[in-house]
């Protein structure tokens, strides 16, 4: 099921696109209409659902400073869709992403945490690959993929394989440290055959 974010655009731009050809529905009616489309009876029971039921975002820490030039490797590398972002003192200190349907948010570690450890992190890895997860990331093509992501900065990590499922993987450093595993979404026989 889309976000609810997304279905509330949906209905935004059906009511446009009605409009365009002067049909005239209330923005409540066009939610209505896209519930249904999704598959729920109406809006109040897909927004019940979807209140309901947990989401996960991660948040990705990255050198204080850095914060936009990460969004904008995240969204060269794979994909990535831009959201908002929150400003301190007029500089981003955090930006909200999207690849597919899991919400990434790319914030800068505090200084002050940076310089007094025992305050705890989180903390930005000072080493490719001095991090606790690694995020794999499903492609329809994971050489497509792993070019793509080596040609905006991310580094080798484990060359490009087929694993005993028959998909095709490899990973790779991106330049703020973190681990990123790409794989084929499909074994190569089944991508061919189709």
């Amino acid at each position: 099921m889309p976000s609810l974010d997304r279905v509330k655009s949906m209905a935004k731009e059906l009511r446009a696109g009605l409009a365009a050809q002067d049909i005239h529905l209330a923005h409540s009616a066009c939610l209505e209409i896209v519930a249904r489309q999704i598959g729920y009876d109406n809006w109040n029971t897909l927004k019940a659902t979807s209140d309901a039921k947990a989401e996960l975002a991660v948040s990705v820490v990255v050198e204080h400073g850095r914060e936009e030039e990460a969004a904008s490797f995240y969204q060269r590398a794979f994909g990535a869709i831009r959201g908002g972002s929150y400003l301190f003192e007029g500089v981003p200190i955090s930006i909200d992403l999207r690849i597919g349907g899991v919400a990434l948010q790319v914030g800068g570690a505090n200084p002050r945490r940076e310089q007094e450890p025992r305050r705890g992190g989180p903390f930005f890895p000072k080493a490719h690959g001095a991090v606790s997860a690694v995020f794999i990331l499903d492609v329809a093509n994971v050489q497509a993929a792993l070019q793509r992501a080596i040609g905006v900065g991310a580094t080798i990590r484990g060359n490009l394989a087929a694993a005993t499922d028959g998909r095709r993987g490899a990973t790779v450093f991106d330049p703020f440290g973190h681990i990123w595993g790409l794989r084929d979404k499909a074994p190569v026989k089944l991508r061919h055959a189709a």
